[in-house]
């Protein structure tokens, strides 16, 4: 039986480049069985336009870059896939990605591959690092990398005395503040009952079989983990990889075979332009982001597009 590849599709603008990508995607894989989050009120869009293969989540999840509402948007996009389609292994896109490799690598590579899920993952340890550590396997390739996912995902945070009299953190998880003294974070880590023995951390697109989606969906502590990240910085960037990675069953590669470029850039990679192609090609990379809706991809649809 031929693999079965799925997509989930996390979108809040650009509709037609989201119909590029399913355009792409329909011609590569057969029409595959295609999941989308968009945030319908950031940006209209007319479902109409989409074959049939796409579907599209209702109600969606009111968005916003680096909260929590993002990777529930995704489990989202997973669950209608399974409830319909059952896919072999998903992926999981923005947007702005877009397929570098042919369907047939692709499909031959997931047939073969011995693991459960391709996910960026580091774990973060609770003691804090030196501001200045660096380290190659670090998510993103980004100095300071750790230390900072340090601070996001451990450090104990309170509202500030102004936050708590207007009511403001109860909607910005960036009103919180750290804790800096050990005795008093002592004392408050005791109260974390929400907080994972082990964290992880990692970029958040990756792709994963059955058997690790079915993991993200059904983890009988996803609930608590969601009121304890929801109070964090980007826990896009680390939720799934505390539920998959605290699985000892579950054989992860830390290569997600995305190419990004974050050279000069902290909060978002570089846009991507034909000049990269000799750097994506060299990566391995199955998908590379991040691509602009404005810009032509036709350097890359002679290369992973079937002939005819």
């Amino acid at each position: 039986m031929p693999l079965k590849i799925g997509f989930a599709v996390l979108t809040h603008d650009a509709p037609q480049q989201l119909l590029r990508l399913v355009t792409t995607l329909n011609a590569m894989f057969g029409s595959p069985p295609i999941a989308c989050h968009h945030d319908f009120g950031q940006c209209p869009l007319d479902e109409a336009l989409f074959p049939n293969n796409v579907q599209f989540v209702h109600p969606h999840f009111e968005t916003h870059w680096g909260h929590i509402s993002v990777p529930l948007g995704a489990l989202k996009a997973f669950a209608l896939l399974r409830k319909h389609e059952r896919p072999d292994w998903i992926f999981l896109l923005s947007g702005s990605d877009y397929p570098v490799r042919t369907a047939e690598e692709i499909v031959t590579d997931l047939a073969n591959s011995k693991y459960d899920a391709y996910l960026d993952h580091l774990e973060v340890p609770s003691d804090a690092p030196p501001w200045d550590q660096t380290t190659k396997e670090n998510a993103g390739e980004r100095s300071e990398w750790m230390a900072l996912a340090h601070y996001r995902y451990w450090t104990i945070r309170v509202p500030p005395k102004k936050s708590l009299l207007t009511g403001s953190f109860l909607f910005r998880s960036e009103e919180f503040v750290p804790v800096h003294n050990r005795y008093i974070e002592c004392v408050l880590r005791r109260f974390q009952f929400n907080r994972p023995s082990r964290i992880y951390a990692g970029d958040f697109w990756f792709h994963g079989n059955e058997k690790a989606i079915g993991r993200l969906l059904n983890y009988p502590l996803i609930r608590k983990l969601v009121r304890y990240y929801g109070s964090r910085e980007n826990p896009e960037e680390s939720i799934y990889q505390t539920v998959l990675c605290n699985q000892a069953d579950l054989l992860i590669c830390k290569n997600h075979r995305r190419y990004t470029d974050w050279t000069d850039c902290e909060s978002h990679p570089r846009w991507l332009t034909a000049s990269d192609m000799p750097k994506i090609a060299a990566s391995g990379a199955y998908f590379a982001r991040k691509f602009p809706a404005t810009t032509s991809l036709e350097f890359l649809d002679e290369t992973i597009l079937p002939c005819g």
